[in-house]
C-alpha cells in the first residue's frame, strides 16, 4: 500500500539589514510578522517567486500584516493644572469671592508646574496652570485694591 507523501512546506526566507534570514516555514513567517520584525517593507522570498518582493505585494502574506498603525498614548494631563485653571475661571464669574477662589488658583497653579517639571513623565496643562496662576494673582490683587480703597474711604470719612 503506497502512502501519500506528505504536502510540500513553504519555506519562506527575508532580508534584513542586507543580511538574509531563513528558511521559516509558514506559522514562523506568520509570527515574525504578528510580532512586528517582520514588517511591510521587508523583502520576502520563497521557492516558486521570480524575485524577492516586499511583504505588502506578496497576497498570500499581506493578509497576515496588521491593518492598524500602532496606538500611542497622549501624555497626562496634570489634575492640579486643571485645578488651578477651574478655581480661577469660576473665580472671576463669582466675583464676591475672587480672594477666595484666587489664594486655592495660585497654590496649585505653583504646585501644578512643580510637579510638570519634577515629574519623569512628560505632562501637558502648561497653558492650564499658567491661566490660574494669572487669574489667581488678579483676583488676589483686585481683592486687596477693594480692602485698600474701603479702608481708605473709612479713614477719611472719620471726624
Amino acid at each position: 500500500m503506497l502512502r501519500p507523501l506528505p504536502a510540500a512546506m513553504t519555506h519562506w526566507f527575508y532580508g534584513e539589514n542586507g543580511l538574509q534570514f531563513g528558511p521559516v516555514d509558514d506559522a514562523g513567517i506568520r509570527q515574525l510578522i504578528a510580532s512586528g520584525r517582520v514588517t511591510p517593507a521587508t523583502l520576502v522570498w520563497r521557492e516558486g517567486m521570480p524575485s524577492w518582493l516586499p511583504l505588502a505585494k506578496v497576497p498570500e502574506l499581506a493578509q497576515s500584516m496588521v491593518p492598524y498603525a500602532p496606538y500611542y498614548a497622549s501624555p497626562p494631563t496634570c489634575g492640579l493644572a486643571i485645578a488651578s485653571m477651574v478655581c480661577g475661571i469660576v473665580g472671576f464669574m463669582l466675583c464676591y469671592f475672587c480672594a477666595l477662589l484666587g489664594i486655592p488658583a495660585v497654590i496649585c497653579g505653583h504646585m501644578a508646574l512643580k510637579q510638570m517639571n519634577e515629574s519623569s513623565v512628560p505632562m501637558t496643562g502648561r497653558g492650564m496652570a499658567l491661566t490660574g496662576l494669572i487669574l489667581g494673582y488678579l483676583w488676589i490683587g483686585l481683592t486687596l485694591l477693594a480692602i485698600f480703597a474701603v479702608v481708605i474711604g473709612a479713614i477719611s470719612s472719620m471726624p
